[in-house]
């Protein structure tokens, strides 16, 4: 590697005569990543040489003549922007940031706007710009997310994973949330989605990003505008599956002449259905032995949600701005599961038994943040940020139980295991302060240095406990906890270099050190970990349609607060569910080549997760008397990744694009009765089909594709589901109509094998079968949206004189 960077750094300096650099940014000071560059003679306007921002949407070029020149700089969903002429001769020239506004503004009463494109590819992932699709409307956030390429959203196991791998980390606006995964799922479900901008999925973070998530980032960036004048949008969609949906929302945004405000609040009521069914066979040696059951658990859920935002950001000058950001989201469901246990004894008796579990879940989320940017030169910059984070969420439940035999007559169970019923009582809190603080510094044209810290502060606390109904005497269970609070710590510093090799050529190198202490009551030792996570990134562009991609990283996995806390939950007399104080975070590691040529993108990867966490795995108690479903590790496990990423226009109306995931893996457990490995081939297809028709129609089909894969000692059945929206524009900006039909073949369900791959706990083998509602019901939405007031012109942090010096000799 130092022979090549030796090499790579001869060559630039022997070839480097005279450079034309600079920056393209959007008015939020962002990069514009993969704009074109051309350099223009200023006597005909002819070509003469082109390039593509890269990332961080620095650009370089490197003429082969000298002369008068101009620049035209373009990008999808942005105004063309042409420089004044200037005079190239032998030395090199910086241009000033150049910043593009968004192809959004009223002219004379005539709206003239662009639609970006759905996905863009960058050197770190890719940007769904979710606005662009028509089934974003009456969709929360999680619903978006399920729709993303290479992103699977397990919600019976609450969990996600990116490109088929688990470890993913969620930001809101690059702000961790640190949430458990369940508690996440549930705060994405109260995220309406028409207040979303655009989503990231980051798979090659550099340093600068929390080393958390060993398969990547979903950075969720929220609406901002930075317009002037008074712009109001309103959405309300109805919709009908099980029973009635419903959802409103209202944004009103004002920019002044050096600042902006947006406001959003939006309420949805959701009524649906959902449940799993599942028959096996098991050996409990509490029981007698071998016995056969048919299970299940039939959930009717209503759920109301509020979502307030706010955003303010002022601008005293062009080289400071500071503001606030405010988002409450505050949920209600109740949930009524029938729960379905019919059991053939050792003996050959039959026991049948019905549950009916009733419980209302109450969040309340809080996350406020306090942000300032200053350009201390004109070639660096601070930020600093400070945030805090507040949920809680109170959980009664009550489960009643009956038993019957063959005929349905009413028995009471001889086995003391079994009970009428439980009720318990679940309280948490988590209150999160996060400071950090980002320096960035141009030192010459080839390099740029990024330098920051991060402190964050969690405190967490659950008070629980379930009671079993034995006879008609209610008993405190003595396997339940109550009480457990817990605090972690994270300290972490970074630096990140970026290296301009030659004028096609980056490298970004970059170190981050993270400490994580974490302290729970109810263990006597704690969980201390600290170490280097070192990125590489080498990005070389071709031409300003091709550009190649390497890179490695080392990343982390911690497990949530409550995979670790060992509270039980129990719906089955003969299983509880608990965390696992013995579970290790994992460590990964990733090297990756991408190549991206006439927007096709495909990568290949090398992954190795060293105790990768999966949950729900079952096993048994110390005292081998009851079955335990919990988070475990793997030892480990290796894969070899394919992505594929093809966007086909095959007609000016009518554009396909393509996503493929194909993995090559090989894992270990040694949680089950015996060690295990299995080598299998994982296959994921994701696909959008966009199609625009006469009279202002629009259509879009999306949809995904998974074949069977393992998890754990487990093995998933295929499956996946098509997407169908339909869109009419009214004349004379009079709103949009959306129809959206979810699931339009029913088929969204997860058929399971358990502990088909080797042996578990008590030698469970059991089929289940999970289908959410739209595999149940036809769910079809309709949604009306309108906007009103316009804006006059967009907000630039530059003031009229350095517009005028933009281009400078």
């Amino acid at each position: 590697m130092k022979t090549l960077l030796l090499l790579l750094t001869t060559f630039s300096s022997l070839t480097a005569w005279g450079q034309i650099t600079g920056r393209v940014t959007t008015p939020k000071n962002e990069a514009v990543p993969f704009a074109n560059i051309v350099l223009l003679a200023a006597q005909d306007s002819t070509i003469v040489t082109g390039t593509a921002t890269d990332e961080n949407g620095n650009f370089h070029l490197n003429p082969n003549k000298t002369g008068t020149f101009l620049l035209r700089i373009s990008s999808i969903g942005f105004r063309t922007y042409q420089s004044e002429n200037f005079s190239f001769h032998y030395s090199s020239i910086h241009i000033p940031p150049v910043t593009l506004t968004e192809e959004n503004n009223a002219l004379n009463e005539v709206s003239v706007s662009a639609k970006k494109e759905l996905i863009q590819q960058t050197p770190m992932g890719k940007v769904i710009n979710i606005q662009s699709s028509l089934l974003t409307k009456g969709s929360n956030a999680l619903q978006v997310l399920e729709r993303l390429p290479g992103v699977i959203s397990d919600r019976r196991n609450n969990q996600f994973s990116l490109n088929g791998q688990s470890g993913v980390t969620i930001l809101f606006n690059g702000r961790r949330v640190p949430m458990s995964m369940e508690e996440l799922m549930n705060l994405l479900e109260s995220t309406v989605a028409d207040n979303i901008e655009k989503i990231e999925l980051i798979t090659s973070p550099t340093a600068r990003y929390d080393s958390e998530g060993g398969a990547g980032i979903i950075n969720i960036i929220f609406k901002k505008n930075e317009n002037e004048g008074t712009r109001l949008n309103l959405s309300a969609t109805a919709g009908y599956g099980y029973r009635e949906k419903a959802l409103a929302a209202a944004s009103l945004s004002h920019g002044f002449k050096k600042a902006n405000l947006n406001v959003s609040y939006s309420f949805g009521h959701n009524h649906d259905y959902s449940g799993y069914k599942g028959n096996g066979t098991s050996n409990f040696p509490f029981m007698g032995g071998y016995n056969s059951t048919i299970f299940g658990g039939l959930t009717d859920r209503l759920q109301q949600v509020h979502n307030l935002n706010v955003l303010a950001e002022f601008r005293p000058t062009a080289k400071t701005s500071f503001g606030a950001e405010l988002s409450l989201a505050s949920g209600k469901t109740h949930n009524l599961v029938e729960i379905i246990g019919d059991r053939i004894m050792p003996d050959g008796s039959f026991l049948g038994s019905r549950g009916l579990s009733e419980g209302t879940n109450q969040r309340q989320n809080f996350i406020s943040s306090a942000y300032l940017y200053h350009k201390l030169s004109p070639k660096a910059q601070l930020n600093l940020d400070l945030s805090y984070i507040g949920y809680a969420n109170n959980s009664p439940n009550l489960i009643t139980f009956r038993y019957f035999d063959r005929d349905g007559n009413n028995i009471p169970p001889t086995n003391p295991i079994f009970n009428y019923g439980n009720r318990g009582q679940s309280h948490s809190t988590i209150h999160v302060g996060v400071f950090k603080a980002d320096y960035s510094l141009q030192v010459n044209p080839k390099t740029q240095i990024e330098l920051g810290i991060k402190g964050s502060y969690t405190s967490n606390a659950n008070d629980s406990n379930v009671e079993r109904k034995v006879s008609d005497v209610w008993e405190i269970d003595p396997r339940t906890q109550s009480a457990i609070s817990g605090q972690e710590k994270i300290l972490a510093a970074y630096s990140q270099f970026r290296f301009l090799l030659n004028p096609k050529s980056n490298l970004h190198a970059g170190l981050r050190y993270e400490y994580w202490q974490r302290d729970i009551t109810i263990y006597k030792d704690g969980f201390t970990i600290a170490g280097l996570f070192p990125s590489l990134l080498y990005t070389h562009t071709v031409n300003s349609k091709t550009n190649f991609n390497l890179s490695y990283n080392r990343r982390i996995t911690r497990p949530a607060y409550t995979d670790l806390i060992s509270n039980l939950f129990y719906n089955d007399a003969t299983f509880v569910f608990s965390g696992n104080p013995l579970l290790k975070p994992t460590i990964t590691n990733v090297l990756k080549a991408e190549l991206n040529k006439n927007g096709y993108n495909m990568g290949l990867s090398l992954q190795y997760d060293m105790h990768p966490i999966l949950r729900y795995q079952i096993t048994a108690n110390p005292q081998n008397d009851i079955g335990v479903s919990s988070p475990q590790n793997l030892d480990y496990q290796k894969s070899i990744n394919l992505f594929i990423n093809a966007p086909f226009q095959l007609a000016s109306w009518w554009k396909i694009t393509l996503v493929s995931t194909t993995a090559l893996r090989r894992y270990r457990i040694s949680y089950s009765l015996n060690p295990a490995e299995k080598t299998y081939l994982f296959q994921n297809l994701n696909f959008t089909q966009h199609i625009t028709l006469p009279r202002n129609f629009e259509i879009e089909i999306s949809g995904w594709q998974n074949f069977p894969f393992f998890d754990g000692a487990n093995r998933l059945n295929g499956f996946g589901v098509v997407n169908l929206g339909i869109a009419k524009k009214l004349r004379n900006d009079k709103g949009t109509f959306q129809l959206s039909l979810p699931d339009v073949f029913q088929t969204t369900s997860y058929y399971t094998h358990i502990g088909i791959m080797t042996p578990i706990a008590f030698h469970i083998r059991s089929e289940s079968n999970f289908k959410d509602e739209t595999a149940l019901y036809r769910v079809i939405k309709l949604t009306y949206s309108r906007s009103f007031g316009k804006n006059t012109r967009n907000i630039s942090r530059s003031n009229e004189d350095e517009e005028r010096e933009r281009v400078r000799k």
